[in-house]
């Protein structure tokens, strides 16, 4: 069942104006603190619904590389690595985080002559679940991670549903890396933007959790199941489990390529790495092919998409 965006714009205004601001105001004097995630979820508790049911993860796009293009001071073994897509589903409605890239991007970006395997009948899934989908989010704003709801055939239909925060919106309008499309002014009017400060509950189970960084709109969608188990997407923080588990960050040229924040990413890639060894939180790292594979036989993600209505 879809939800007009005004709603949830409205429903950010309550919460930074409500009886969650103490809390909202204590995660942005310390935003990577150890009492975040107490913080998290605290607020999902707040929520009243239905939580959702599972988290649904389908791959756009593979591809493989040494781990040293991933992780800083990594061996040359070679890695699968992947595009994913997500979609947080309820009985009778879904969420999509991400929306993937379409062959056009990926030949315009990586050549003709590219070697990634890219599957086109998933991206047709992923348009029609970015068109049923209560709300699209982005973990952040880079080209594979976007362009799924920038065009496409049911353009205008999903992006009245896709909520681009204000960081995520001006990245799109000035792009500050070659990474990131660039969307014209006509067409960013299409999109409602979410404003926020550090945490905003979207939906019953779903808290987000504003990080810049990797990109000046990156943020974390933590969700908590039916089941009670709990999900942290926590997009791009790393790239392969390898620097999520050592604590290292991305090879430093392409951090200056990407031109992330080393400082912001470091705080938040700390955070991550304390929740991940907890053990409490699954931490799905948007890349990393391994990892979510390992996630599906666990049980913990769901392979492809459930695009079934009531």
């Amino acid at each position: 069942m879809y939800r007009n965006p005004c709603t949830i714009l409205k429903s950010a205004a309550l919460v930074l104006a409500g009886a969650l601001l103490p809390a909202s105001l204590a995660a942005q004097a310390a935003p990577f603190s150890d009492s975040l995630l107490g913080q998290v979820r605290a607020l999902e508790r707040a929520q009243r619904g239905e939580r959702p049911l599972a988290v649904h993860v389908m791959k756009i796009v593979e591809s493989a590389g040494p781990l040293a293009n991933y992780v800083a001071g990594a061996d040359s073994q070679r890695v699968p690595s992947c595009f994913p897509v997500f979609q947080i589903r309820w009985r009778d409605r879904w969420i999509v985080v991400d929306a993937g890239l379409d062959r056009e991007t990926i030949t315009r970006f990586y050549g003709a002559t590219n070697r990634l395997t890219y599957w086109p009948d998933r991206y047709d899934r992923l348009q029609a679940a970015l068109r049923d989908a209560d709300h699209v989010v982005l973990t952040h704003e880079h080209l594979d991670h976007a362009v799924g709801v920038t065009r496409g055939p049911y353009f205008r239909q999903v992006a009245a549903k896709t909520l681009l925060t204000a960081e995520q919106m001006q990245a799109l309008l000035d792009p500050p890396s070659r990474g990131i499309i660039r969307l014209g002014a006509d067409t960013a009017a299409l999109f409602p933007t979410l404003r926020y400060d550090r945490l905003f509950p979207l939906a019953p189970g779903v808290v987000l959790i504003k990080a810049p960084g990797h990109t000046p709109g990156a943020q974390f969608v933590y969700v908590r199941l039916a089941s009670g188990r709990e999900i942290l997407l926590a997009g791009d923080i790393a790239w392969q489990t390898e620097g999520l588990a050592t604590g290292r960050q991305k090879p430093d040229v392409t951090v200056r390529s990407l031109g992330e924040d080393s400082v912001a990413v470091r705080a938040q890639l700390d955070w991550v790495r304390r929740v991940f060894e907890e053990g409490a939180v699954s931490v799905v790292l948007s890349h990393d092919s391994r990892s979510l594979d390992a996630l599906v036989a666990r049980g913990t993600l769901v392979n492809d998409f459930d695009l079934a209505l009531p």
